[in-house]
């Protein structure tokens, strides 16, 4: 597994963790089922399925979400989502879109 991950006061992270591409995706998804206005253009996307857009979101790191982690002396580090999204989530995300028969379409 290679090293994409963000370094610096006492902490390491290499990724996002499935628990939180699901927190994520599951938080922008409840968002958009709600009304909140997309980040992405979804006349040019095949579907209008808030779950389907939320991955997508994360995948072009639109997302102006944040992650929190605990640094190793105490305390915490907010970090954006968008520099923990390392290759391997990427290619979880689009196998999952693929799965769904949407993957070549997006």
């Amino acid at each position: 597994m290679s090293d994409t991950g963000v370094t610096g006061e006492g902490f390491l992270v290499k990724r996002l963790t499935r628990y939180e591409i699901a927190r994520v995706i599951s938080a922008r998804a409840l968002q958009l089922a709600l009304g909140a206005p997309p980040l992405l253009d979804p006349e040019k996307l095949p579907v209008k399925d808030p779950v389907a857009l939320a991955i997508k979101e994360l995948l072009e790191g639109v997302l102006p979400m944040t992650v929190r982690r605990p640094k190793t002396g105490g305390g915490y580090v907010l970090i954006p989502v968008s520099k923990l999204l390392s290759p391997e989530n990427k290619r979880y995300l689009r196998t999952t879109l693929e799965s769904w028969s949407l993957g070549s379409k997006y």
